[in-house]
């Protein structure tokens, strides 16, 4: 039997190239992956919503289970937010009940939105609440993070020569996306996961992690029946934890080991 697809999508002013060494892990053991691009990062015209990356994220899943595959779905930060949109319909579960193969079985949120249906983070031209570190360009609708915020918020994790090059990929995110409101919550009809960096110096904190777990949960108590804990880990697992990460995607894929 096929192992299922694990789709990896980045978050906000990331490239898919941050999952590699994930993805070659989890190649050796037999999965197939899917890097998708997040539309909104580095747009040119910048997204005046998530719609884009909603789609995208969408569109590779439809594709997959309609050849009748078992999808993983994993999400890094902002993506928490258009990754819980896109999968409506799609759940193995819900394929099962209408006599279809394959499906979404697992969702995987790293260090990111665990939202319920009607969450906007940001209403449209109010960016108050926004932290410091995420620089706004309302000439160019777009946010981007200075390679020093970069380095402290992201890639606290790992050396200073790394952050500096990774600070140097990155792209401009669309600000549009911010003021989006969601309107289903994946985790609501999927089994899911939430890998946690217990290091994470960004808005996704442990502590505020914690709290989206356990409002994910009063709205729906299955929701995220796996929680795995990254010690020293902090906001981009995929990059300083790669084999950590690859194990807990294996597990989530149904891997017993």
């Amino acid at each position: 039997m096929s192992k299922p697809t694990i789709v990896l999508v980045p978050g906000a002013w990331h490239k898919p190239e941050i999952y590699a060494p994930v993805a070659a892990s989890l190649s050796k053991h037999g999965y197939p992956t899917v890097s998708l691009p997040l539309a909104s990062a580095g747009a040119s015209p910048p997204h005046q919503d998530f719609d884009g990356d909603v789609s995208t994220i969408r569109d590779c899943l439809t594709e997959l289970v309609s050849k009748d595959k078992e999808v993983v779905l994993v999400v890094h930060s902002y993506t928490g937010l258009p990754g819980g949109e896109a999968p409506k319909g799609l759940g193995k579960k819900e394929r099962e009940a209408k006599g279809l193969k394959g499906g979404v079985i697992r969702y995987v949120v790293i260090n990111g939105f665990a939202t319920p249906a009607g969450f906007r983070p940001a209403a449209k031209g109010d960016y108050s609440q926004m932290p410091e570190w995420m620089k706004l360009d309302l000439e160019n609708d777009v946010v981007n993070v200075s390679a020093e915020d970069a380095k402290k918020i992201f890639y606290n994790d790992i050396s200073s020569e790394r952050g500096d090059e990774l600070a140097a990929q990155l792209v401009p995110q669309s600000l549009g996306v911010y003021s989006s409101t969601a309107t289903y919550a994946a985790w609501q009809d999927i089994p899911s996961t939430f890998l946690v960096g217990d290091t994470d110096q960004s808005s996704f904190s442990p502590m505020v992690v914690d709290m989206m777990i356990k409002g994910a949960q009063m709205v729906e108590p299955t929701a995220f029946d796996v929680i795995e804990h990254c010690k020293e880990g902090g906001h981009c697992l995929m990059i300083s934890y790669p084999e950590w990460t690859a194990e807990a995607l294996r597990r989530a894929a149904g891997e017993k080991f």
